[in-house]
Formats: C-alpha cells, sequence, structure tokens
C-alpha cells in the first residue's frame, strides 16, 4: 500500500562554490550525520544509514549554473520527520550560509 512507500522530503539552493567543492562537502556532510556514502555517480552523491532510530536514505546533486552550483538535497525514510531531518541536516552542512 502506498503508507509503506518511502517519504521523500526535498531542499535545493544555488551556492557560489564549485561543483567540486558542493560535492566534497555533500560528502562530509553525510559521514558527520553518520551515515555512509553509498555511491558517487557524476553530479551525484548519496548516502544510507540510521537517523533518529530508523533507516534513511539520502541523494544529494550538484549542478555547476553560470559560476555557481545549484545543490538539490533529497532526504528519503519510511519516517517522515527522520527523512526531514535527514534533509535539514545534509543540507545545513553541504550548503554553508547564503553566498
Amino acid at each position: 500500500t502506498m503508507s509503506n512507500a518511502p517519504v521523500i522530503h526535498v531542499g535545493s539552493d544555488t551556492r557560489a562554490k564549485s561543483q567540486a567543492d558542493a560535492l566534497r562537502d555533500a560528502e562530509f556532510a553525510i559521514k558527520e550525520t553518520g551515515l555512509e556514502v553509498s555511491f558517487t555517480s557524476g553530479p551525484h552523491i548519496a548516502g544510507t544509514g540510521m537517523l533518529d532510530g530508523s533507516p534513511v536514505s539520502v541523494l544529494v546533486t550538484c549542478l555547476p549554473v553560470g559560476g555557481r552550483t545549484f545543490i538539490e538535497v533529497v532526504g528519503i525514510s519510511e519516517d517522515s520527520g527522520a527523512a526531514e531531518q535527514t534533509r535539514n541536516r545534509i543540507r545545513t552542512i553541504t550548503m554553508g550560509p547564503a553566498s
């Protein structure tokens, strides 16, 4: 049933940093949040693990856009709160302050 489907929380913005820096920051964010990097491919880096007692996954996409980098963070879990916390923590660390 649909009630068993994972919940997705998404956040995105652009930052004045290179794609390489954004991906490096995303890798740091995934590890800092206690997750393991599950794959890296092109503009994507993903992580999986446990957050607040729930299994979670996160996907970060970093695309260069005119000297800036568009960063999208997708938190996924069957627990909506855990998906939101995953998104928020990874987003905060990866993006840093507005720039």
